[in-house]
C-alpha cells in the first residue's frame, strides 16, 4: 500500500510539471490538435461552401426585390431580308393628274411604289429602363425561406464541429491508452527481466535447476509479444487520429498530459436531458425546415388570393440614323398587374404539399429529440460504469501489488514457487493494464457524454 501510495504521488508531481510546462508555452495540444481539424476536415469545408452559398442566395432574393436600373444602346444595320410593296404610287398617281389637270399646273408631282423593308436599317434605340416591384408574394417570402435554409445549415455547421472535436478527442484518448497499455508492459518486461537474471544466479549457485530460466524466458517471450501488440494498435491508432485532423498519418502525436490531470465530476442526468434542444443543433435543424415549408405554404397561399404589382418605365431615343434629337427622344411608362385567375389546382396542391412537409419535420423533429434523449442516457450510464469500473481497478492494483509484494520475498527466502511468483505478477501487470485503462477509458466515456449532450 504505502509502495502503490509513493508511485501515485510521484505521477502527479510528474504530470502537474507536464500541465505546467504545456500551458506556460500557449495552447494545450489537445485543443490545437482540435482547432487543426476543425479547419482540415472536408466534410466542415463541404458545409461551410453550402453555408456560403445560401447567404448568396439569400443576398439576390433581397436584389430581386429592389429596384433596377438598366442602360441599354443598340444600333442596327439591315439589308436584304422580307420586304412589303405598297402601291402608293398606283393609288396617288390617278388623283394627282387630276388635281394637275383642274389646276392647271404640275403642283402634284407623281409618287414611286413604295418598298418597305422588314428589317430596319441605320436604325437605333438608347435608352434607360427602371423596374420595380410592387408586391410580389414570391419575393417576399422567397427572403424568408433563404434566411430559414441559410439557420439550418449553420445549425448543421455547428452540430458538425462539435462531433468532429469529441471525435478527434476520444480517437486521442484511446491512442494514449495504447501508449500506456504499452509502458506497462515495458515495466512488466523490466521486472520479468530482473526475475530471469536472479534464476540465473540461483541456477549458478547450484541454488535452482535450469528451467527456473527457461521459465523466464518464456513469460520474456509472451511480455515482447505484448508490446508488440500494443506498439502496432499505436500505430493504427495514431494514423486513424492524424485521418481525423488531416494530418500525415505517420505525423508523430504530441501527449497532452493537461488531459491526464482533468477531473471527471459527476452529472447530473435530468439537468443534462433538460435543456438539450438549446445546446444540440440537430433539432435548430429541423426546426428551420419547419420554418421554411410553413413559410413556403404561406406564399403559396398568397399566390392564390393576391396579385403581383410591378412599375417600370424607359427613356430615350430611337429611330433611323443615329441621333440624339427632339424627334427621336421617347418616354415610355409601365404599370402591370399579373393575377392567377386559373391554374389547375396546382397552387393548391403546392400548398398542400408544404404541409405535408411540415408535418414530416416536425415527425423528425420528435424522433431526433428522442434519439438524442437515448443516446445522452446511454452515454451517462456508460460513464458511471467507468467510474465504477476505475474505482474497482484501483482497489485491484493495491491488492495484486500487495500480494506481489509477499511472494517475491517468499521466493527469495526459497518459500515460494516460481510458478507463484509469475501468477502474482501476470495479476499485477494485468491490474496495472486494467487501471491505466480503465482511467482513459473514463475520459473517452466523458467525452461521449458531453457529445451527446451538446457540452462544448
Amino acid at each position: 500500500m504505502e509502495t502503490y501510495t509513493k508511485r501515485i504521488i510521484a505521477l502527479l508531481f510528474v504530470l502537474v510539471a507536464c500541465y505546467s510546462i504545456f500551458y506556460a508555452q500557449g495552447t494545450a495540444p489537445l485543443e490545437a490538435y482540435v482547432q487543426e481539424g476543425l479547419a482540415n476536415n472536408l466534410g466542415i469545408r463541404q458545409i461551410n461552401l453550402e453555408v456560403q452559398k445560401d447567404q448568396e442566395l439569400l443576398r439576390q432574393s433581397k436584389a430581386m426585390a429592389r429596384l433596377k436600373l438598366t442602360f441599354d444602346a443598340n444600333y442596327t444595320l439591315a439589308a436584304g431580308g422580307r420586304k412589303l410593296d405598297f402601291p402608293i404610287g398606283d393609288l396617288l398617281n390617278p388623283v394627282y393628274n387630276t388635281l394637275n389637270q383642274i389646276t392647271s399646273s404640275n403642283a402634284f408631282p407623281q409618287v414611286e411604289n413604295a418598298e418597305i423593308q422588314f428589317l430596319p436599317n441605320n436604325f437605333h434605340e438608347t435608352k434607360f429602363s427602371a423596374a420595380y416591384p410592387l408586391y410580389n408574394s414570391d419575393l417576399r417570402y422567397l427572403r424568408q425561406i433563404q434566411g430559414d435554409q441559410l439557420a439550418g445549415k449553420n445549425a448543421l455547421l455547428g452540430a458538425r464541429e462539435l462531433s468532429l472535436r469529441y471525435e478527434i478527442i476520444q480517437a486521442y484518448l484511446q491512442y494514449v491508452q495504447t501508449i500506456e497499455a504499452e509502458q506497462v508492459w515495458q515495466n512488466a518486461r523490466k521486472v520479468v527481466a530482473e526475475l530471469r537474471r536472479f534464476n540465473e544466479s540461483l541456477v549458478k549457485n547450484n541454488v535452482a535447476t535450469v528451467d527456473v530460466v527457461a521459465t523466464a524466458d518464456y513469460e520474456l517471450a509472451k511480455v515482447d509479444q505484448e508490446i508488440f501488440n500494443w506498439q502496432s494498435k499505436q500505430n493504427s491508432a495514431r494514423a486513424f487520429f492524424n485521418y481525423l485532423v488531416q494530418a500525415d498519418l505517420q505525423r508523430p502525436v504530441q501527449i497532452d498530459s493537461s488531459v491526464m490531470l482533468s477531473m471527471v465530476p459527476n452529472y447530473d442526468l435530468s439537468a443534462l436531458l433538460q435543456g438539450f434542444e438549446t445546446r444540440r443543433r440537430e433539432p435548430e435543424a429541423v426546426q428551420s425546415m419547419i420554418s421554411a415549408s410553413s413559410t413556403n405554404a404561406r406564399r403559396n397561399e398568397a399566390n392564390q388570393k393576391l396579385p403581383d404589382l410591378y412599375v417600370g418605365g424607359s427613356v430615350g431615343f430611337q429611330g433611323f440614323g443615329y441621333k440624339f434629337n427632339s424627334d427621336q427622344a421617347y418616354v415610355l411608362a409601365q404599370i402591370g398587374l399579373s393575377y392567377p385567375i386559373y391554374d389547375g389546382g396546382l397552387n393548391r396542391s403546392k400548398t398542400q404539399e408544404s404541409r405535408l412537409d411540415i408535418q414530416l419535420a416536425k415527425n423528425q423533429l420528435d424522433n431526433l429529440k428522442s434519439q438524442i434523449a437515448l443516446e445522452i442516457t446511454s452515454a451517462w450510464n456508460n460513464l458511471e460504469a467507468a467510474r465504477f469500473a476505475l474505482q474497482t481497478a484501483q482497489k485491484s492494483v493495491v491488492s495484486a501489488e500487495s500480494i506481489l509484494k509477499i511472494v517475491q520475498n517468499k521466493y527469495k527466502a526459497g518459500q515460494a514457487l516460481l510458478l507463484e511468483l509469475l501468477d502474482a505478477q501476470n495479476r499485477t501487470t494485468a491490474a496495472q493494464l486494467q487501471l491505466r485503462l480503465a482511467r482513459i477509458d473514463l475520459l473517452i466515456k466523458e467525452a461521449a457524454l458531453k457529445k451527446a449532450a451538446g457540452i462544448q
